[in-house]
């Protein structure tokens, strides 16, 4: 394991559980240096981004089994080499949309996004209800990558023309 490893781990939600993982991982000589943790619709995730000493690596790993069978968790713990340096520059923006809910929005936007070879760094979405009609309304919101040699307007015209097509609300700001 290298000095850095990325710890996944999903079940039932219940309380609790952050205590239970985040000790684990203090107790066997590691420190929590990200996060990301979501209740989707009664399973708990975890995605957490862990420094593990050298000499602590075997002892966690050793360890694993147990925390699993406690905590009745899923539970995967994952090396996370050093960020490379791209090749490419690449230049942040925050890409926000909204529109009425409907299948398949998320492969469409990041299949384009991929076409113009935009980076997705994070991603949120969610369902909440309009105002007044309490119709499903789907919000997205990315940080993304975007190669200095892809030029801007070229992106731009691409989202207006997906999302012209799909009925979303949009907007692309710099980070």
């Amino acid at each position: 394991m290298s000095d850095y490893a990325v710890l996944t781990a999903i079940g039932a939600d219940r309380p609790g559980l952050v205590d239970e993982v985040s000790q684990f991982v203090f107790q066997n000589g590691g420190n929590i240096e990200g996060s990301r943790m979501a209740n989707l619709h009664g399973q708990f995730a975890m995605m957490l981004l862990v420094h593990v000493p050298h000499d602590s690596s075997r002892k966690m790993q050793a360890a694993l089994p147990a925390l699993i069978r406690h905590s009745g968790l899923h539970i995967e713990i994952r090396p996370a080499d050093q960020p490379q340096a791209s090749a490419r520059p690449a230049v942040p923006y925050r890409l926000t949309a909204s529109s009425l809910d409907q299948a398949g929005l998320v492969h469409r936007v990041a299949h384009l996004l991929r076409s113009c070879d935009v980076n997705i760094e994070s991603m949120q979405t969610s369902l909440a209800a309009a105002p007044y009609t309490g119709a499903p309304i789907f919000e997205i919101e990315m940080a993304i990558s975007v190669p200095s040699d892809v030029p801007l307007s070229r992106l731009r015209q691409k989202l207006t023309e997906l999302c012209d097509q799909l009925n979303i609300d949009w907007q692309l700001a710099s980070m």
